[in-house]
C-alpha cells in the first residue's frame, strides 16, 4: 500500500523537555487514521509536523514517496489541508474565506465558485455561505474551517482535535463530515483525539502517542507512575508486574485481559486484585465495556452473556482481577 508520509528518527524538543521521539511511522494513502493520546502526548505536534508548518529537530518525513527536506513545492503543498483545533475565520462571509484560501493556493479565479459550492455542498453549509463569520456557532466554525480546507481538493485533510468543546449535535454532524471525505477515492484523512472511543468509531486504523512516543500498547487503562521492586506504583494503588524495568513511567492493561467477579478469584497467577464499585456499563461492537473505580478506574471488557450471568448493575461493588503478565511497562 502506498504512503502518505514516512516519518524517520523524529525528535522534537521544547527546550529540555522531549515533546515526540518516533522511530519510524508510516501513513497509509486512503486511510482514516486517529492519533490518539492523553492531552500532551504530542498529538499536535505530530499534526504540526504532518503539515509542514513546524519542522523536527531531527529525522526525515517523506511525503508521498518525495523528500520534503528542502521544504514544499506548492504542488505539495497544495495536497495537504489543515483545520488546527480552534480554526480562525478572518472577517468577511464564510464564501470569501474559501475563496481565499483558493487564491493563496493558486487556484485559477475561474473555478472559485464552483469549488466554494462544492466545499460548503460537502460540509453542508451552503444556506450559510454569505454569512458573517464572526457570527458562526462553534460547530458551523468548525465545518466551514473544513471547507475552506478541502475547497482547493487536497490529498490529506489533517484535523486537530476536531470534536473538542463541541456538543453531541455538531459532534454527530462532523463525524459525518469527516466520513463523507475520507470515502472519496485517494483521499486521506489524520486527525487526533484523546476520546478514543469516539475516534475508533470513524477511523479505520489508530496511532496510539504516549509521553511523545508511539506505542502498541492500548490506551484504556493507562496508568503513570514509578516502578519498584516488582510494583509500579501509582499514587493510588501498586501494582504487581512481570518486567524488570526501573526506567519505566507508564503502564497499560489490555481490558480484554481483565476478569470481573463477585469475589477475588482465588488463583495463584492472578496477583492483581482490586476491589471497585461499578460506575459504568456500555455496549461497544458487540461486547459489553465496564468502568471500575478501584482508586484507578479500569476498563474491562467482557461479553454480554457474562453481563447476564454475573447480574451487574451500576454501583455494584466488583473485583477486578489480572495477571502481573498482562501489564505492559514503557
Amino acid at each position: 500500500m502506498k504512503q502518505a508520509y514516512q516519518l524517520s528518527q523524529i525528535k522534537v524538543r521544547y527546550g529540555n523537555t522531549e515533546a515526540l521521539n518516533i522511530e519510524a511511522l508510516s501513513l497509509a494513502t486512503g486511510k482514516c487514521t486517529a492519533l490518539l493520546g492523553e492531552n500532551g502526548a504530542g498529538k499536535s505536534t505530530l499534526m504540526n509536523l504532518l503539515a509542514f508548518v513546524q519542522q523536527p529537530d531531527e529525522g526525515q518525513i517523506t511525503l508521498f514517496g518525495e523528500s520534503t527536506a528542502a521544504g514544499l513545492t506548492t504542488q505539495q503543498r497544495r495536497r495537504i489541508g489543515l483545520v488546527t483545533q480552534q480554526p480562525y475565520l478572518l472577517g468577511g462571509s464564510v464564501a470569501d474565506n474559501i475563496r481565499l484560501a483558493l487564491k493563496l493556493q493558486g487556484v485559477p479565479k475561474a473555478d472559485y465558485d464552483q469549488l466554494v459550492s462544492q466545499a460548503l455542498e460537502t460540509v453542508n453549509l451552503t444556506r450559510l455561505a454569505q454569512q458573517n463569520a464572526a457570527t458562526l456557532s462553534g460547530g458551523e466554525l468548525k465545518r466551514a474551517a473544513i471547507a475552506r480546507a478541502i475547497a482547493y481538493q487536497p490529498d490529506i485533510l489533517l484535523l486537530d482535535e476536531p470534536f473538542s468543546h463541541l456538543d453531541q449535535r455538531h459532534i454527530h454532524q462532523l463525524e459525518i463530515r469527516i466520513r463523507n471525505f475520507a470515502q472519496q477515492p485517494g483521499k486521506t484523512v489524520i486527525f487526533s483525539s484523546h476520546d478514543r472511543l469516539q475516534a475508533l468509531a470513524i477511523a479505520d486504523t489508530s496511532i496510539n502517542l504516549v509521553a511523545g512516543r508511539v506505542t502498541s500498547t492500548p490506551l484504556l487503562n493507562l496508568f503513570h507512575g514509578h516502578y519498584r521492586d516488582g510494583m509500579f506504583q501509582t499514587g493510588h494503588i501498586d501494582i504487581h508486574v512481570a518486567e524488570n524495568n526501573p526506567e519505566a513511567r507508564h503502564i497499560a492493561i489490555d481490558p480484554s485481559e481483565i476478569i470481573i467477579s463477585d469475589q477475588p478469584l482465588d488463583h495463584s497467577s492472578m496477583l492483581n486484585k482490586f476491589q471497585g464499585r461499578l460506575i459504568q456499563i456500555a455496549e461497544e461492537a458487540g461486547h459489553i465495556r465496564l468502568l471500575i473505580d478501584c482508586g484507578e478506574r479500569f476498563h474491562a471488557i467482557i461479553t454480554p452473556t457474562s453481563l447476564r450471568k454475573l447480574s451487574l448493575h451500576l454501583s455494584d461493588t466488583v473485583w477486578v482481577n489480572f495477571k502481573a503478565s498482562a501489564v505492559t511497562l514503557f
